[in-house]
């Protein structure tokens, strides 16, 4: 990635600044994780991983030119044999964050810091105060699943929210660029993880928690415990809570720093949304100790509503009039990924969305069925070395809404793909759909594209904006939207 420009930082100094000890001195430039993209002066940061260690890399990054290592008693010691400088660390994850900050000059600092966490919706809050805050000639950024926006440019990203050492070198580069007003997605690994740490947002978001990631969490109660530190004094300043679900409860009547609730109950008290066949959604609401609001979004769906109504009212935490958030809503720019209607040149309308988890499956779903598809086509798999136990949910939900479901390969990864399709399938059962298993993902699009007629909704869930598909470790081409359309000229 491109990288800021730095005043150089003396590692000696740097030590003082984390829990270890070091050993030489040297200026450094630039800080990473990655030997890969180490560059001339950077202080490469070793870390544990889960199937290697990062100084099993350390040859990489020499040649690429680190000039310092700093990592665990057994990293430091590789690397003084290498006769580098080191700083070795006792809490790694933390420590790195906090050398990334330093090397990069604190960028947060600089910066007006939103960040949005919950289990759907992260990326389409995030994308909605872009809209509203370019329309109100903003200098704005975005780092979430879709990648890194600068202003108008856009460049990708492999992780919903980078490395500490990649996202403070982010942060900089859009304070070296001029970029004011930053909305970030914040990963429930991400807090795990103390990829944020050193970071105080102006403004935390949560927007709801249902089952996701428990491969690494564990329990529902780990995952939400990791969502509510953003909801600390250590990490925001105020925030807003949709307590639409009881975890949104329980996380307001915890949270210490001051929040708006948004909701059926909340302070922002949020009526029945509805969509109307001119693809916008519109719902009034009764804000605490003030007037009333009529919100119009240009996204179907309730949920979509209530996105709009955490960012309008963030919006108005950072400074937005009200009047000029009301307007920007009404023509939020597009989403990729998410509802996105692609067009076809077969019978039937196609819909892409990025729908992972059982909740956001049946949201999607449910939104399709209320516009009165005359059958609803369903294409859906699930990805490997992720979740399991969310296979059979998501399979039932897709069942129990749609008419025909094909269950098909998502990301298998390092995984079996066709014991993935199986639990899926085992979701299915006795469901009223009818069910037909493809495990290629290109001849599965093809065959609802050939069942779909006029009037009924082909629905593609799971990968959404991907422009890839992982299997056994490679990463083939694989554009949702590109391939529906591809496809649809042969049907």
């Amino acid at each position: 990635m491109t990288r800021p420009k730095t005043e150089g930082s003396a590692l000696s100094n740097l030590a003082t600044l984390v829990s270890g000890s070091h050993t030489g001195d040297v200026t450094v430039f630039g800080i990473t994780h990655d030997s890969r993209s180490a560059q001339p002066g950077d202080l490469y940061v070793s870390l544990l991983g889960a199937n290697n260690h990062g100084i099993d890399f350390i040859e990489e990054a020499i040649s690429n030119g680190a000039v310092a290592v700093a990592s665990d008693s057994h990293g430091t010691s590789i690397a003084k044999q290498k006769g580098l400088p080191v700083i070795e660390l006792s809490n790694a994850r933390e420590d790195m964050a906090t050398l990334a900050a330093e090397v990069y000059g604190h960028p947060e600092k600089k910066l007006t810091l939103t960040g949005v966490t919950g289990t759907n919706g992260k990326t389409t809050t995030t994308h909605i105060l872009r809209s509203m805050f370019l329309d109100a000639n903003k200098q704005v950024g975005v780092i979430g699943t879709l990648g890194t926006y600068l202003g108008e440019e856009h460049l990708p990203g492999a992780r919903t929210t980078p490395e500490s050492t990649d996202l403070y070198a982010t942060l900089a580069l859009m304070a070296e660029s001029g970029i004011t007003h930053v909305f970030m997605e914040v990963s429930s690994h991400a807090l795990a993880l103390n990829r944020v740490s050193g970071i105080k947002f102006d403004v935390a978001i949560f927007t709801n928690l249902t089952q996701d990631h428990l491969d690494f969490h564990g329990s529902m109660e780990n995952y939400f415990a990791a969502k509510a530190l953003l909801f600390t004094p250590e990490f925001s300043k105020q925030a807003i809570i949709c307590i639409d679900d009881d975890w949104g409860v329980k996380l307001a009547a915890q949270t210490k720093i001051p929040f708006i609730t948004i909701g059926a109950n909340g302070d922002w008290k949020a009526a029945r949304a509805n969509s109307n066949s001119d693809g916008m959604t519109t719902q009034q609401i009764d804000i605490k100790d003030s007037n009333s609001i009529s919100i119009s979004v240009n996204m179907l769906g309730s949920y979509n509503a209530t996105n709009a109504a955490c960012a309008l009212a963030a919006s108005q935490l950072l400074g937005l009039p009200m009047s000029v958030g009301l307007e920007s809503l009404k023509k939020v720019r597009s989403i990729p990924g998410r509802l996105e209607k692609v067009s076809i040149e077969s019978s039937g309308t196609a819909i892409v969305d990025y729908a992972h988890t059982p909740d956001a499956v049946a949201t999607v779903l449910t939104v399709i069925k209320d516009a009165s598809p005359k059958r609803i086509i369903t294409v859906i798999g699930c990805g490997g070395d992720r979740d399991a136990l969310k296979r059979p949910l998501m399979g039932k939900v897709a069942a129990q809404i749609s008419d025909i479901v094909i269950v098909t390969d998502d990301n298998p990864r390092s995984e079996d793909p066709a014991a993935i399709r199986s639990a899926v399938i085992d979701g299915t059962l006795d469901c009223p759909a009818q069910v037909f298993e493809v495990g290629d993902r290109r001849v599965a699009i093809s065959k609802a594209l050939e069942l779909a007629e006029h009037g009924d909704v082909i629905a593609i869930l799971g990968k959404g904006h991907e422009s890839g598909q992982e299997i056994a470790g490679k990463v083939l081409p694989f554009d949702d939207r590109l391939v529906v359309s591809e496809e649809s000229k042969n049907v």
